[in-house]
């Protein structure tokens, strides 16, 4: 029986091995046919035993071939083939989509769409469209592993739409569309919005007749975007017959709704493919396919218009031009006319409805040459009325954005709109006339004006002359001409800055580059600051040139700022400052006044000396001497602000940009008309002396709203005296001055650089020998201090830690009496009970003091509210009390331990707090 059960468990499996093999020869090559006909346009079809497992050593081939004038749509939904795409040496799917017959010879020549397997949908083509009204499908398994497979939709669609026009003989993709039979319609890529196929080359010639123009407007656009040049994929539109025609565009990538405009009557479109597209992908596989980029190819609609304006060159004017690809776009440059006209549409008769005319009116942008834009209306005529203008209307943008919905106002109706400048180089107007009725429409005369790129009100039009208000504006920036590129030359500009009463204007330089040249400022670029004295006789002004910084500037009135710039600037930039219309009480003023001499000399010194001065702080000392003939001469004792007077410290801006001290020296006692303008100094000054040109010295110092800050300076000063030849005070012995005989020996220099007399001639010298004495002495005793710290650290080094507790802490001598005396209050809480009256003095058996308390327990529970002890009220006191039958005060007897002979107690007083 056991022999019996093998032979039939043998036989079983033979059979069942008969019966897989020859399943699997039966699949192995089978032909599926999806042929169009009336009553079948679309259906299914997928892989065998789907979704099941696939037979193994499969080789299937699917044919869908439609009419004549068909094409064919394939739409594959679910996918999963053994293998790794791309390679697919295993599983695979191949895909034709250019058969012409179904002939071997065909499929053979025919280019593979391509081989596809694996689990990823992704890298099939969404929709796949034959480029005839055949597609053939093969499948192949091997007899190593099956997978779930395929599955997809077909349909049959009508081929005609893909041809318009006339096609080329013998061409793929040509076709000639003429406006005598087509008016308008669609033009569609080969296999829209089927993938489209490599290595095509269509073209699409649009021919219309005299007065008409083409527009074209693309419905749906995706093609591969290779770069920004479109080197592989690209729709190109030519504005005349030929591709030698110019170019309005070449497009590839994702396009939403465009339009275009032919300036005449042809049309030229040019759409090619390539091969060898690459793409940003993680697998370096992925870079050999790219059906997972979206290219379902365009459709663009056509018609062909004779209610277009002719857009013709104005015989009138040589910078006016028309916008290729625009309905009535227009553009106006400046080159040697510097004004014209511009008008609507077929002005001065009716102007064409439902159209948007955009008009660039472009000033001169360059280096050396800034233009604006002014527009002045002669002629308007737009039925509407504001502020709607439902029906037409004019907008003007003055920063030339060509957005509707940026514009602050639309105009229409029978008045003019006003007169209107840009703020740049650029002026954009449009002219709109959806729903508008039929009218004459608008005239405008046009103006390019110099721009000089300054911020500010220009009071002065083509002129550069600007205004700063405070009305207008508190604060602000202003500029040389185009800066911060280089300035024109021959350029003059005014800044004219107007406060309010009891205001001051601030300002401050931030650049400042006017050639290579400090000096001689009348022979080069200069900037020239006129300062407004409290009198017509202060006024003077100061000329600022090359890389020097001019220091801050606080005016008390008007003030006036003039750029001068002369030929061959070369690459001077100018300069950029701020502006500020500041009050008084807005700056640190507490410092500063009037100082009278009486004959004697003095000491000024910066805010918070030694210590950083502030930002935004003014300071003015007048020193007037006692006499209308005698000089006063100032010393810099120490002297350290920000900046640097001198350029040899640096090689690049220097001088007083945040921090400046200016010295007011005063006018020659001799008639004159010149005022002479005051010194600026910063930086680090040693022992430099200044003399007074009369008997009055004035310093101001300021800083600006950048300081950082810096020691600042301690200043002497010194009355010289000028009465007659002799002088009855002292007399210098190298400066000659007269100086009041109190400041001799006053350890303080009064007679000017290099003169020491004032501290030498008649007073008392400190000795060699005393001097070494004394520096002896300091010397040895230095040394002793060191010793002892020394010592000191050593000792505390040694003592143990208990050593070191016990001495910080030492308890009192065991035959000592403390006595704290009690002083009752009539309220408990009272200052006054802070003194307690010790009754008794012990050790107890820990070896602790014990002290008694007066109070009642009632009483120690209570707080003393103006007690400095943060002990809580519920916790037991410190100190053990007992109360004492005495009334008033009572001495503290003391009681010895066993190991005490009782002595007579030391009595000590202590306060207790």
């Amino acid at each position: 029986r056991m022999l019996e059960r093998r032979g039939l468990l043998v036989a079983g499996g033979y059979l069942l091995f008969l019966l897989i093999t020859s399943r699997a020869d039966y699949n192995r090559d089978c032909k599926h046919f999806f042929n169009s006909t009336t009553a079948n346009k679309s259906g299914t079809f997928n892989s065998s035993s789907w979704p099941g497992l696939y037979p193994l050593n499969s080789h299937c081939i699917y044919y869908f071939v439609g009419l004549q004038n068909e094409r064919v749509e394939l739409n594959i939904t679910d996918f999963q083939l053994q293998g790794v795409y791309p390679q697919c040496q295993f599983d695979y799917l191949d895909i034709y989509a250019d058969l012409l017959t179904l002939e071997p010879e065909a499929q053979i020549s025919s280019r593979l769409l391509g081989r596809f397997c694996g689990d990823r949908i992704d890298i099939l083509p969404t929709h796949i469209i034959s480029t005839a009204n055949i597609i053939l499908v093969e499948f192949h398994s091997d007899s190593h592993r099956s997978a779930r497979g395929f599955y997809g939709s077909f349909r049959f669609l009508d081929g005609s739409i893909y041809e318009i026009g006339t096609k080329s003989p013998n061409q793929y993709c040509q076709f000639t569309i003429e406006s005598i039979y087509e008016k308008k319609g669609q033009i569609l890529s080969p296999t829209y919005p089927g993938v489209y196929p490599d290595n095509l080359n269509c073209s699409y010639g649009l021919h219309g007749v005299a007065g008409e123009r083409i527009q074209i407007s693309f419905n749906d656009f995706s093609l591969f975007h290779g770069g920004d040049y479109c080197p592989y994929d690209s729709l190109t539109v030519y504005d005349g017959p030929t591709r030698h025609a110019p170019v309005l565009g070449k497009f590839c990538g994702e396009h939403g709704p465009v339009t275009f405009f032919s300036s005449g009557e042809h049309l030229y479109l040019e759409f090619i493919t390539r091969t060898g597209r690459m793409g940003l992908a993680n697998d370096p596989y992925d870079s050999s396919v790219d059906y997972k980029f979206n290219r379902r190819g365009f459709n663009v609609s056509f018609s062909f218009r004779q209610d277009l304006i002719n857009m013709d060159k104005p015989a009138e004017s040589q910078n006016m031009y028309h916008i290729r690809g625009t309905a009535c776009d227009m553009r106006v440059i400046s080159n040697s006319s510097r004004n014209g006209t511009i008008n609507s549409p077929r002005y001065p008769k009716n102007f064409p409805v439902n159209i948007t005319c955009i008009y660039y009116i472009d000033g001169h942008y360059s280096q050396d040459r800034l233009e604006k834009v002014k527009i002045k209306f002669t002629d308007f005529s737009i039925p509407g009325s504001m502020p709607d203008c439902n029906s037409g209307y004019v907008a003007i943008d003055e920063e030339g954005r060509p957005d509707a919905r940026v514009f602050k106002e639309r105009y229409c109706g029978p008045y003019l709109p006003p007169d209107t400048s840009s703020k740049n180089s650029r002026l954009v107007l449009i002219f709109n006339t959806d729903n508008a009725r039929e009218s004459r429409g608008f005239s405008a005369f046009y103006e390019f004006i110099p721009d000089y790129g300054i911020p500010g009100e220009n009071v002065e039009e083509g002129k550069c002359t600007y205004l700063y208000a405070s009305k207008s504006s508190k604060s602000g920036t202003f500029n040389s001409p185009h800066h911060p590129l280089r300035y024109p030359d021959n350029t003059h500009c005014r800044y004219i800055f107007r406060p309010e009463p009891g205001e001051r204007i601030l300002i401050s330089f931030y650049t400042f580059f006017l050639g290579e040249k400090d000096t001689a400022c009348d022979n080069n670029d200069f900037l020239e600051i006129f300062h407004s004295g409290r009198t017509a006789g202060d006024s003077y002004s100061v000329k600022h040139c090359g890389r020097r910084f001019p220091g801050p500037i606080l005016a008390h009135k008007q003030l006036e700022i003039q750029f001068i710039s002369r030929r061959n600037s070369k690459n001077s930039t100018g300069f950029e400052a701020r502006f500020e219309f500041v009050h008084p009480d807005s700056l640190n003023t507490d410092c500063g006044g009037r100082v009278h001499s009486y004959g004697t000399g003095g000491i000024i010194v910066s805010p918070g000396f030694p210590e950083k001065y502030s930002s935004r702080t003014y300071c003015r000392w007048t020193i007037k001497a006692s006499s209308p003939f005698n000089d006063i001469l100032i010393y810099f004792f120490a002297f350290q602000t920000e900046g640097t007077v001198s350029r040899e410290e640096t090689t690049s801006n220097y001088g007083c940009q945040n921090a400046v001290l200016r010295l007011y020296r005063g006018n020659a006692r001799y008639p004159t008309m010149y005022v002479e303008a005051p010194e600026e100094k910063c930086g680090k000054l040693d022992g430099e002396p200044f003399l007074s040109n009369n008997d009055t010295f004035e310093l101001e110092f300021l800083t600006s709203s950048r300081a950082l800050g810096a020691k600042g300076f301690k200043i002497t000063w010194t009355e010289v005296h000028k009465e007659g030849v002799s002088c009855d005070f002292f007399r210098c012995s190298k400066s000659e001055y007269c100086i009041h005989s109190e400041l001799a020996c006053n350890q303080v220099p009064n007679c000017g650089r290099g003169d020491n007399s004032d501290e030498e001639e008649g007073c008392p010298a400190v000795s060699k020998f005393d001097i070494l004495h004394i520096a002896i002495g300091a010397s040895i005793s230095s040394f002793f201090c060191i010793v002892l710290v020394i010592c000191g650290l050593y000792h505390r080094r040694r003592l143990s830690p208990e050593q070191i507790r016990t001495r910080r802490r030492p308890f009192p001598p065991e035959q000592d009496t403390v006595e704290v005396r009690y002083v009752a209050a009539d309220s408990s809480c009272n200052t006054t009970d802070r003194l307690l009256q010790l009754d008794h003095v012990g050790l107890n058996e820990n070896g602790k003091a014990a002290v008694t308390s007066p109070l009642t327990p009632n009483q120690n529970k209570k707080c003393l509210p103006d007690s400095a002890v943060t002990t809580p009220c519920e916790s037991p006191p410190p100190f053990s009390l007992k109360k004492q039958p005495s009334e008033g005060e009572q001495a503290i007897k003391t009681v010895d331990t066993a190991n005490h002979k009782p002595q007579t107690p030391r009595i000590q007083k202590v306060s207790i707090v």
